[in-house]
């Protein structure tokens, strides 16, 4: 999703953990080589109370954008914070990963959730099915929140696919005992699932690196958002610029919690 109309300058919290180290070193390059200033604090700890010190960097630098990558606890913490003390009264867009992937996460913070963007691998609305049961994303969906009573969560998704990924193996191998010719019917599978078309015969690379029995999958930009469902807040997609064939329902509102 396109980060405008700001003033260019991000605000990042990366932790000192697995995740947060790797995005320090690939993404931050990626964000100043498209011209934008990074304010960095630098690496902090899973389950720190106090986010004061990075708040005030923040608000001296004027960032309007954020984008973190924190256990959700942690954003909420400093979330809250950040709320308190005046800085999301900056913030135009903030852009959070490893958090606000479910409702609850963003349910939890109250008004100050409605207009989080994040990313999201599957929705209802995806246009794919289960090769394995026939089932659409829209009847996953559906199915789910009628049966539980509870908003439907993207993970649904990806769990599913795995049972496709599974028996399309499985079957491919003409012969689900023979564990070697598992391993070479995964080499080239194609199989279709709600989050799309897996193929693994098209090798993923890294770092220009190719990864052996790896498959990528979209990930989509969205905004959570208040009052367009009967749920309290509501994921929309905003962009498909990784899969063109998910529909897009919103744009990308400026953040004014």
């Amino acid at each position: 999703m396109a980060w405008s109309p700001t003033n260019k300058k991000v605000g990042v919290m990366y932790p000192n953990d697995a995740d947060g180290n790797a995005i320090r070193g690939v993404l931050a390059p990626l964000l100043k080589g498209a011209g934008y200033t990074i304010i960095d604090p630098g690496p902090y700890e899973d389950g720190t109370n106090d986010y004061t010190a990075q708040i005030q960097k923040f608000i001296s630098a004027d960032c309007q954008v954020f984008n973190p990558f924190p256990i959700p606890p942690d954003f909420a913490t400093f979330w809250r914070q950040a709320a308190q003390q005046g800085y999301t009264k900056h913030v135009k867009i903030g852009q959070i990963a490893k958090t606000g992937l479910f409702p609850s996460q963003v349910t939890s913070l109250g008004s100050i959730g409605n207009g989080l963007a994040s990313g999201v691998y599957w929705a209802p609305t995806w246009p794919y099915k289960s090769s394995l049961t026939g089932v659409t994303s829209k009847q996953l969906g559906d199915g789910y929140e009628s049966a539980t009573g509870k908003q439907w969560n993207q993970q649904l998704g990806a769990s599913l696919s795995l049972f496709d990924v599974a028996a399309g193996v499985l079957k491919a191998s003409g012969n689900p005992k023979d564990k070697s010719k598992i391993v070479d019917a995964m080499k080239t599978l194609t199989v279709e699932t709600p989050v799309g078309k897996l193929d693994w015969s098209k090798p993923v690379t890294l770092a220009g690196v190719a990864v052996p029995n790896v498959v990528s999958a979209p990930i989509i930009g969205g905004q959570w958002k208040e009052g367009i469902s009967k749920w309290p807040i509501d994921f929309a997609i905003c962009e498909n610029a990784a899969d063109p064939n998910v529909p897009i329902a919103s744009t990308l509102k400026p953040y004014t919690g």
